[in-house]
């Protein structure tokens, strides 16, 4: 069977063609994402759509075989506002960093309770339900406001659709349900919305009929799901506490809850992972906004070469200590306007250290997702990573020290892409099981801990008095 799997994420557009779940051909696209100083993130949905057209086209160059179905995975919490009649966009996509709809969740701070155990989420822009009454505030034109996946399967197929992993994370689902909300859409002031269906994740949507994807024209688009979930899918976490991280834009960690969607105690989100034949599964979730993108911050201003320089940065940061949230926080600080934090710097301090620190900052971020999710009552005893990022000797050897736990690398930066290729391999064969469906694959790389649990415990412990106070 041969899937076209397209992973729609913040940077670009990668399309991978998947003949019985062994990659035969790759491509990638890039997008633009702009970053303002006042907390907006956007970027551009032609742009976006053109990605699409760019990387399909090259996946497919040469290929000879005819395509059984088109998967696509999306980049979440992203919306924008377009046009009903002719599906052009009305606004910039709204990407899932941007913080300017904070002053509308703090308007709702009564709510929170609500919406914590309705929905499984926190009251934050990062989510989606904000994002889209910040829309309609400012696009009072006669317009539809969704996430961008939506947008996408509609110009696809002409279909109004998103999957329940997507729609979970809209802050506008009752996660037991998994339906709309009416309670929750009246909070916002959105029950007068037009809303998508909400499909299974293997579900058939229907056939492609956009005339820019000629090549498409007839194939089914089969398999929807949201990139994060994507990933833990194909890592193979099916199963309680099994857990994955994904280090690209952000760093972005999940566990594996099991059938039951028990809210967290301590503010990290629940969210259903898959409903596939039936087959439902939640996961708690911590998110890192800037792990690549703090990278990329660092080459921007000179600090490194190129993200392969990581692995050539020295043992210690010699007393600099950085807390990297150059776009705010998630779980469990939930802080949409908080700002990175570099401390320790003395005339002494060299650019090596401060990339160094920033590297070690991502770690322990991640680290401090692993004690609240145990604290939760999860214990993760291996961490499967995937990502540009795990590509780094040196941030993943970080990772395991702090973390006191093995870590395993997904043998290829695609997991997001081959996750949702599963879905559609399930959708185009009605029956067949989920783990038979998922790949084998060996881990690239396994680090385990070199530090003691003393050594980790006392960096962190250092790592928090530097920072913590400068962002309570």
């Amino acid at each position: 069977m041969l899937i076209l799997a397209i992973d729609q994420g913040t940077s670009g557009t990668k399309a991978l063609l998947l003949h019985d779940g062994e990659i035969i051909a790759r491509a990638n696209a890039h997008v633009q994402v702009n970053h303002f100083p006042d907390g907006r993130v956007e970027c551009s949905p032609q742009e976006v759509w053109n990605s699409i057209k760019i990387a399909v086209g090259q996946a497919l160059e040469g290929n000879k075989l005819p395509i059984d179905a088109v998967s696509l995975a999306n980049q979440g919490e992203s919306v924008l506002a377009w046009n009903k009649k002719n599906l052009e966009p009305l606004s910039p996509v709204i990407v899932w960093q941007d913080s300017r709809a904070q002053s509308l969740c703090r308007a709702r701070d009564n709510f929170n309770d609500v919406i914590r155990s309705r929905t499984g989420l926190e009251n934050d822009p990062y989510f989606v339900a904000p994002k889209i009454r910040w829309l309609r505030d400012n696009f009072q034109s006669d317009c539809v406001i969704t996430t961008l996946d939506s947008w996408l399967i509609v110009k696809l197929t002409n279909k109004f659709a998103t999957d329940p992993s997507t729609a979970s994370r809209s802050m506008l689902v009752d996660l037991k349900s998994g339906n709309w909300d009416q309670d929750l859409l009246r909070m916002w002031d959105l029950e007068n919305e037009l809303l998508p269906e909400i499909v299974k994740n293997d579900a058939i949507v229907g056939e492609i009929v956009a005339a820019d994807l000629p090549q498409l024209k007839g194939v089914p688009l089969a398999g929807l799901i949201v990139d994060q979930s994507a990933a833990l899918l194909a890592q193979n976490c099916l199963e309680l506490g099994e857990a994955k991280c994904t280090y690209g834009t952000g760093a972005f960690l999940l566990s594996n809850i099991g059938e039951t969607p028990n809210v967290s105690r301590n503010k990290l989100s629940v969210s259903l992972a898959w409903d596939v034949s039936g087959n439902k599964r939640y996961y708690e979730d911590g998110q890192v906004f800037t792990a690549a993108s703090a990278v990329d911050w660092l080459i921007e201003i000179g600090l490194l070469r190129s993200a392969n320089d990581i692995d050539s940065l020295p043992l210690h940061s010699n007393g600099v200590v950085a807390l990297p949230g150059f776009a705010g926080f998630g779980a469990p600080r939930w802080k949409p306007d908080g700002s990175a934090t570099i401390t320790g710097l003395t005339l002494g301090s060299s650019k090596d250290d401060i990339a160094r620190a920033v590297i070690n900052g991502i770690a322990a971020q991640v680290n401090e997702l692993i004690n609240v999710i145990e604290s939760d009552g999860v214990k993760v005893k291996k961490l499967r990573v995937d990502g540009g990022l795990t590509q780094s000797k040196t941030l993943m050897q970080m990772q395991a020290d702090l973390s006191q736990v093995e870590i395993e690398v997904f043998p290829h930066p695609d997991a997001t892409a081959v996750g949702v290729g599963i879905l559609g391999t399930l959708a185009m064969n009605p029956g067949k099981d989920l783990k038979d469906a998922i790949p084998h694959v060996t881990p690239s790389a396994r680090y385990r801990p070199q530090w003691s649990q003393v050594q980790a415990e006392d960096f962190m412990q250092h790592w928090h008095n530097s920072t913590q106070s400068l962002t309570d």
